[in-house]
């Protein structure tokens, strides 16, 4: 019987330990945090957005082309129907909603949490919780990994683990409270692996502006259009959420790692965002809108506050250096034009983003072109890495946790 040991017991790590265990392999999963999957109870809410039926390509990113057809082929071999069958083989039903996103039909995380770890003590997989795996020691075959533990009375204890295949699971740097602290990237290291520099993704975008404050809470419908040097890179629609130190919302949320990355590269961000989403005709809006015999009656701040929110109302004017009580009629038409254009680009310097604590992923790690199709090291015998250490992430909707699944799976069946 060969012994197995996955490093991490997050998505990747368990859906590994599984499959292996499955297949008659003596498997131990050791573990960072006091308990396994802490970061699965965390996603979607709570609710664990597990996968997603949609198409899956130009969902993801990675480093290069290369590595992006790498992820797609890998989503082939193990899909989302693969990702459903294999939660209901132990006993959990999925349900789909309008937009692919997949659900355990309880909408509860931990029962996702709880079906792994119910297989995994089925299957006889030890668990070994409160390690900090400190070295690897490859042999000709095999090999030995060092870990450091506390025991009750709070003295540190060292042991040591041989094993016939290791699989890597240890994640990236994101939600370090969930036991994802970047420590696997040194071991990778140690093996002869590449690291690309890990940035966060998913997660809010700082921005530049003392008005933000004053909209800190404000939620609405937007268009956004991400500039990298003056052109445009990206572009999401959405709820965007408003914080006291920038932007935030799904639609951020999206184009996170691109702005990440060209921030970390010392280029100059921007966000366009087109308050005004449901207008098809702006100059036609325009111009139903600047009338002074229409709207002449109402303050600027009020005719904009029919449109948008109204403490974002308040900020254009502020801009425009049209007073609160100044009305349309009085403003002029030029005056009122431009309040209603900033509306529908609305431009805000992005000065950072949010740390790994408030990063849902990580973008960057091992480059894919270093591990096999079943992602075998390709510098390190009887060595495989798993999910979030690799140099692969997606957007929101149930990527992220369908790539931990796939790499997971793949690498169990294959040890």
């Amino acid at each position: 019987m060969r012994k197995v040991i996955v490093t991490g017991g997050g998505a990747s790590g368990l859906t590994a330990a599984v499959f292996a265990a499955r297949n008659g392999n003596q498997v131990t999963i050791l573990e960072h945090k006091d308990r396994v999957g802490k970061k699965i109870l965390m996603t979607g809410n709570g609710r664990c957005n597990l996968t997603n039926m949609s198409d899956f390509h130009g969902k993801y990113y990675s480093s290069d082309e290369k590595s992006l057809h790498k992820i797609y082929d890998t989503l082939v071999s193990f899909g989302a129907n693969d990702a459903r069958d294999f939660f209901e083989s132990m006993g959990l039903y999925t349900k789909e909603k309008k937009d692919g996103c997949v659900y355990p039909v309880s909408e509860q995380a931990s029962a996702v949490l709880d079906v792994l770890r119910c297989e995994c003590e089925r299957l006889g997989v030890r668990t070994i919780t409160g390690c900090e795996v400190h070295s690897i020691t490859p042999y000709k075959k095999g090999g030995r990994v060092s870990v450091r533990y506390l025991e009750e009375n709070g003295k540190k204890r060292q042991a040591e683990f041989s094993y016939d295949k290791l699989i890597l699971a240890t994640g990236g740097k994101a939600a370090p409270v969930s036991g994802s602290d970047g420590s696997g990237y040194q071991l990778v290291q140690k093996l002869g692996h590449k690291v690309i520099k890990p940035l966060p993704a998913l997660v809010q975008l700082r921005c530049e502006g003392s008005f933000f404050k004053a909209v800190s809470g404000v939620r609405a419908q937007a268009g956004i259009t991400l500039y990298i040097d003056g052109k445009a890179s990206a572009f999401e629609e959405g709820e965007l959420q408003l914080t006291d130190y920038g932007i935030s919302g799904i639609p951020v949320f999206q184009f996170s790692r691109v702005a990440a990355r060209a921030l970390d590269r010392e280029k100059r961000c921007e966000a366009g965002i087109h308050f005004l989403p449901y207008v098809e005709d702006l100059e036609g809006f325009i111009k139903q809108n600047v009338d002074g015999e229409r709207y002449g009656y109402k303050t600027v701040e009020e005719l904009l506050g029919g449109m948008v929110h109204k403490k974002i109302a308040s900020i254009i004017c502020k801009k425009n250096k049209t007073g609160a009580g100044v009305k349309v009629s009085e403003a002029g038409k030029e005056a009122v034009r431009r309040c209603i254009l900033e509306l529908a680009d609305f431009r805000v310097k992005i000065i950072g983003a949010n740390p790994f604590e408030h990063a849902q992923v990580c973008s960057g790690g091992v480059p894919l072109g270093e591990v096999s199709a079943c992602f075998a090291s390709k510098f390190c015998r009887d060595v495989y890495l798993v999910g979030e250490l690799l140099d692969c992430d997606g957007i929101c909707g149930g990527y992220n946790l369908q790539w931990a699944w796939a790499t997971g799976a793949i690498a169990g069946k294959s040890v």
